[in-house]
């Protein structure tokens, strides 16, 4: 009798059958990092900005509205302005690229999902604090 009747083999023959999975799609990792690149941008725009802003209290402690001129000169305003324009390009970018992420068939959406949503924070957070000072402007 043979004694390997019964038995598997120590290999099997054939790789087992693999499972197609999509893969995630190109654009929705992209939206992914524009909107970490994004958020991180507005945090640092906000921090340079605010830095900048101490030299503008006084010794009491009481902030005291400088000049639209000085204050379009102070370095740390202009870089963080500039860096926060930059987040929000970006993340209007990453949008785009996270409902072209949505939207490809055969691709998984996790990351275009994510993407969108953080893109998304950056686009109405900003789009929102521009009409409330707006808003508090005209009263």
């Amino acid at each position: 009798m043979d004694s390997t009747q019964g038995q598997t083999p120590a290999f099997s023959p054939s790789p087992p059958e693999r499972e197609d999975r999509p893969k995630h799609s190109g654009p929705g990792i992209a939206s992914f990092i524009l909107g970490l690149i994004s958020i991180l941008a507005v945090i640092i725009a906000i921090f340079i900005i605010a830095a900048g802003l101490v030299d503008y209290i006084d010794e009491n402690g009481v902030f005291f509205m400088p000049d639209p001129e000085e204050l379009a000169g102070d370095a740390s305003f202009l870089g963080g302005s500039l860096l926060y324009l930059l987040g929000v390009l970006i993340a209007f970018v990453g949008v785009v690229l996270g409902i072209v992420g949505c939207v490809i068939r055969n691709r998984r959406r996790v990351f275009a999902i994510l993407g969108l949503v953080l893109n998304g924070l950056v686009a109405v957070g900003t789009i929102l604090s521009t009409l409330l000072g707006l808003l508090a402007q005209t009263q």
